[in-house]
């Protein structure tokens, strides 16, 4: 027998999650803020990181950054799990929502599709099955198969990334309310991580739905290398969540970064967020000029795009001028000749533009 033998069977059937290297390049693959801190911010956060007492273990529940949030998202702080990005809340939730149904001997989560990838690999590394339906040619819900589906499947938790990832627009509402409402024995997420580049939220649906969480993340504002997520959960559900959390989650450093982005740095991450959505229009009117390109309607930082050609083809064309875009080739599909450009900074925004006509050929 061998030690690979005691791996989860679904496990090893799922490729690692692989982030290419990045030297040297334009960097507009990843949906991270393109826009730098200014100096002044920079010298403060030195500062504040220079403080911290390496020695000692951070604030286990990270107080003062779950009040922060509490206060953006209208919340009493208890209602909230506070996790290393939303990569850590996700599998918070796979831990603690796991235990089957009644009459049922596995669990499962639902997601439309495409979408966000680690909700499935999460769930598979916690043993829980993915239930997948596709979305309608436009990238909106598709309500009666959902309905079908969760009928069906009777899943612990569907999670709703909007605006969405990889697609780029925001589904919905009455879509996304007629769902909730009629499953009420389910944890329907909506995971707001690109929210800030629609210009709302809905945080406020939270009183409206006991099954409602809501989710977000200071990684697309500008934040990436900090890794400071949160959820919004039911007072009870976040107490059982919260046991499944490791002590000193956040680390003391990332709770700096997160408590200045939430107080003194917020005006700048406004402007940042202000300039990165004109350079979406820019953009977009830019991709729509060109050839053999066409790009979807976006809400977030990203615009997705169909490609005549292979999209591996164009996103190695790209690399080969110092640019990295993603290709979504390797999904096959409908996904097999669409790309995914984050919205860069003017110059690296203008610098794809001349390049991409080449590589579009």
């Amino acid at each position: 027998m061998s030690l690979l033998d005691l791996v989860r069977p679904s496990l090893r059937d799922v490729a690692a999650y692989a982030v290419p290297s990045d030297r040297a390049m334009v960097k507009l693959d990843a949906n991270e803020s393109a826009c730098p801190l200014s100096e002044e911010a920079r010298r403060k956060l030195g500062d504040a990181l220079a403080a911290v007492d390496g020695r000692r273990y951070p604030d286990p529940r990270a107080e003062k950054v779950r009040a922060l949030v509490a206060k953006q998202l209208g919340a009493r702080p208890e209602e909230l799990v506070l996790g290393s990005g939303s990569d850590e809340i996700i599998a918070l939730l796979s831990t603690a929502l796991s235990a089957p149904r009644a009459g049922s001997t596995t669990s499962c989560i639902l997601v439309p599709t495409p979408t966000f990838v680690m909700y499935k690999v999460t769930a598979t590394a916690h043993g829980m099955r993915t239930v997948e339906v596709p979305l309608t040619r436009d990238f909106e819900l598709d309500v009666p198969a959902m309905q079908t589906s969760i009928t069906a499947e009777r899943p612990h938790i569907v999670y709703f990334a909007t605006p969405n990832n990889p697609t780029g627009n925001a589904y919905d509402q009455a879509s996304m309310q007629t769902l909730i409402r009629a499953n009420v024995d389910t944890l329907f997420v909506i995971d707001e991580a690109y929210a800030a580049y629609q210009g709302f939220s809905l945080a406020s649906w939270f009183d409206d739905f006991p099954n409602l969480a809501i989710m977000g993340t200071l990684s697309k504002v500008g934040f990436a290398a900090a890794r400071v997520g949160w959820i919004r959960l039911p007072l009870s559900l976040a107490q059982e969540v919260d046991k499944a959390r490791q002590p000193f989650n956040l680390n003391a450093y990332a709770q700096v970064v997160a408590e200045l982005a939430l107080t003194e740095f917020a005006p700048e991450i406004g402007q940042h967020i202000k300039v990165l959505t004109q350079e979406r229009e820019r953009l977009m009117t830019g991709l729509l000029s060109l050839p053999n390109i066409s790009p979807y309607q976006s809400a977030a930082n990203f615009i997705f795009a169909e490609t005549v050609h292979d999209a591996d083809r164009v996103q190695h064309s790209l690399k080969g001028h110092g640019i990295l875009i993603r290709s979504f080739h390797k999904h096959g599909g409908v996904l097999s000749n669409k790309v995914r450009i984050t919205v860069g900074t003017p110059s690296e925004n203008e610098r794809l533009l001349q390049a991409l006509p080449i590589a579009l050929r």
